[in-house]
């Protein structure tokens, strides 16, 4: 019949053209995933770089300050380290010099490249250091830093226990080459070098040290700004190793046991390419015991030569998983169109023969003379021609109208689609640039904090002046960025608290303050910190933060010259409710209810004030507080004062404790203005 041989074809073109298409979209998906996801290991390798040569500067900048230091030059010129007394002096600058900067070692020579004096004990000194590049360099007139590899031997000179944090037990490793050796003592080491100089003459040099073996610190720090702390089933989503060779001497990557994996070696086609081949890895890894999407770089001495690898990887299993289940939403929405055209093929298959079915019976019973019907001989009549003409004109216009709906159809789930993708994609890309500017921000806050210290050097008044303007600046900069980051996690269901024990007047209050000090006293504005030492909280730390922070730089931005800003708190069955009060001009009744929507800007009253942001705060404190089960409410008297009060959970050991009284209700306690600049930067 004629029904079915349409449907047969229309069958059989749907399902060819449907099985390619789910093909095409099945390999697209995969290679988009994999492509997003090497590309973004390309840019967190960047950044692990641009904390590797940020440390190696500072370590610079160290040895070049140290070695303009009054005593430390006049020694040198007068070669005098043997005396008693000034051998200890030294010992003792290099020494707290060694440790007010963290670093491992740091030790005088003589124009020879004799050793004069160290900051550590054994105390050493004797020996010559002069076939180090670096510290040649120095002697000839030239500040460095670079990479370095050190022997047992001279990490012993240098401190009696650098050479045990270097030594390493390997341990067997899937995938990596084999090696006849089962330990490895030398050290890598960051190390930098500065001229002693009097007059325009070199008389000594300086020269200082970071030992990486073991240094858990410098690779959680490059993980943190690399990666942040998420997390994917239970472990880290990235990780950060330093390489000796083919060694892991420093590494976030950990044992099933738990253990950091220290010891243990590359698989054996990372080895080939980039410790053979100098060149870059940027693909998929055997990581320990896990799949990886990694990036290995060489690392090169100041000669150039290759002496190990920075590493930087992401758990591949997140990806499979996204690329699995976006694979099978595909596949779905494949089967549905297929079904759905397969029906609609049959549908119209039946609407086309069915008219010319009863049209071919009628035909058939006027021929065999069932009914009377002017019929003539050539089988054609005009009542039969305008049945027909009429039929193909309703079944057009029903077509067209059909098509018609579809195509509206169509093209409202593709602008939905659209919509959609935008929108995440807009998320993923504030996400990503937020957290790419956070690096080279914070390399920037600590630059201008030494020019303000006036550790690179005096500054003139307009200068300091410019400074102080472009501080200003890169907070609200670093503002804006953590808002952002903080509204990207919140859009994406990434907001979930850490809860932990948290002293909010030590661990939360005082450090904020200090921050804004400088803020403070330019508004002459005074603080009462009514909440005790008791108050303990169940709470994420970096969360608490955000909201103290966020609601302290509102009360410092919109509270009146002159005026008190008070803080308050006090227990309520398990629960700390806290008050944050500023005197100024109060919120406008009838703009209250925007207080706490997102990228809400309302300036307070009359006071002509203006001040630019990003509307998130408020939006962000609720949701984090919403997310610790808590509550915030805001109250206001306009022209005198305004309070936020919100509700986070007491640690339980605080709980049935006093924890302060109402604001209001107890007398100021001043932060002292010291104290508070001598926190320093934040």
């Amino acid at each position: 019949m004629l029904k079915y041989k349409l449907i047969k074809w229309f069958a059989s073109l749907v399902l060819v053209f449907g099985a390619l298409s789910a093909f095409l979209g099945i390999w697209v998906i995969g290679q988009r995933t994999v492509q997003e996801a090497q590309t973004r290991v390309r840019y967190d390798l960047s950044s692990a770089w641009a904390v590797y040569q940020s440390q190696l500067r500072a370590i610079e900048t160290t040895v070049r300050l140290t070695a303009v230091r009054g005593p430390l030059v006049e020694a040198c010129q007068a070669q005098s380290f043997q005396e008693e007394k000034i051998g200890q002096e030294i010992r003792g600058l290099l020494s707290k010099t060694r440790s007010d900067f963290n670093l491992d070692f740091l030790s005088v020579v003589t124009p020879e490249g004799r050793v004069v004096a160290r900051a550590n004990p054994p105390y050493q000194d004797g020996d010559y250091r002069l076939a180090e590049p670096i510290i040649a360099a120095a002697l000839a007139g030239k500040a460095t830093a670079g990479t370095v590899i050190m022997s047992r031997d001279e990490l012993m000179r240098e401190s009696d226990t650098l050479a045990d944090r270097a030594f390493l037990s390997l341990q067997e490793t899937a995938y990596a080459r084999p090696v006849p050796r089962t330990t490895e003592d030398h050290g890598v080491v960051m190390l930098a070098g500065a001229p002693v100089e009097k007059n325009g003459r070199v008389i000594g040099a300086i020269y200082a040290g970071i030992l990486l073996n073991r240094n858990q610190a410098f690779v959680d720090q490059v993980q943190e700004i690399v990666f942040g702390q998420e997390q994917y089933h239970g472990k880290p989503l990235g990780t950060v190793t330093v390489f000796l060779d083919d060694i892991r001497v420093a590494t976030t990557v950990r044992l099933s046991n738990g253990n950091r994996a220290i010891g243990t070696r590359v698989s054996r086609e990372v080895a080939d390419r980039v410790l053979d081949n100098g060149a870059q890895w940027l693909d998929r890894a055997f990581v320990v015991h896990d799949w990886y999407l990694t990036a290995y770089d060489p690392i090169r001495d100041s000669q150039n030569h290759l002496v190990g690898m920075l590493y930087v990887g992401t758990l591949e299993q997140p990806f499979v998983d996204l690329s699995r289940s976006l694979v099978w939403r595909y596949s779905m929405l494949v089967g549905i169109a297929l079904l759905a055209a397969l029906l609609m093929a049959g549908f119209i298959a039946g609407r086309i023969a069915r008219p010319l079915h009863r049209l071919a019976e009628s035909a058939n019973s006027m021929h065999a003379g069932h009914g009377f019907q002017a019929v003539t001989p050539q089988g054609g009549c005009s009542e039969t021609t305008n049945l027909i003409a009429a039929f193909n004109e309703m079944a057009a216009a029903l077509t067209e109208r059909e098509q018609q709906l579809k195509n509206a159809n169509e093209q409202l789930g593709t602008t939905n689609a659209s919509l959609q993708a935008t929108n995440a994609q807009y998320m993923e890309t504030l996400q990503f640039v937020s957290h790419e500017l956070n690096s080279p921000l914070a390399a920037i806050t600590n630059y201008t904090y030494m020019l303000r210290q006036g550790l690179l050097g005096p500054l003139s008044e307009k200068q300091g002046n410019a400074l102080e303007l472009m501080t200003a600046n890169l907070k609200r900069i670093m503002e804006m960025i953590r808002h952002y980051l903080n509204l990207a996690r919140i859009e994406t269901g990434e907001i979930m608290p850490v809860l932990a024990p948290v002293a909010v007047r030590d661990d939360v209050v005082a450090p904020i303050l200090a921050s804004l000090q400088t803020e403070l006293h330019a508004n002459k504005q005074r603080v009462e910190n009514l909440i005790g030492p008791s108050v303990i909280l169940q709470a994420d730390l970096n969360m608490t933060r955000e909201v103290f922070e966020n609601l302290l730089n509102n009360a410092v931005k919109y509270g009146r010259s002159g005026g008190l800003i008070t803080l308050g708190c006090k227990a309520v069955d398990g629960w700390a409710e806290f008050a944050v009060r500023n005197e100024g001009e109060g919120i406008p009744p009838g703009r209250r209810p925007e207080l706490f929507q997102k990228f809400s800007r309302i300036d307070a009253g009359d006071s002509g004030k203006s001040h630019r942001g990003t509307g998130l705060g408020l939006f962000i404190s609720r949701k984090i507080i919403q997310a610790h089960r808590g509550t915030i409410t805001a109250d206001s008297e306009p022209g005198k004062w305004t309070e936020f009060r919100f509700t986070l959970p007491l640690a339980t050991a605080s709980r049935g404790h006093p924890a302060g009284e109402v604001v209001g209700q107890i007398k100021s306690e001043r932060i002292p203005r010291a104290a508070a600049e001598a926190a320093g930067p934040t």
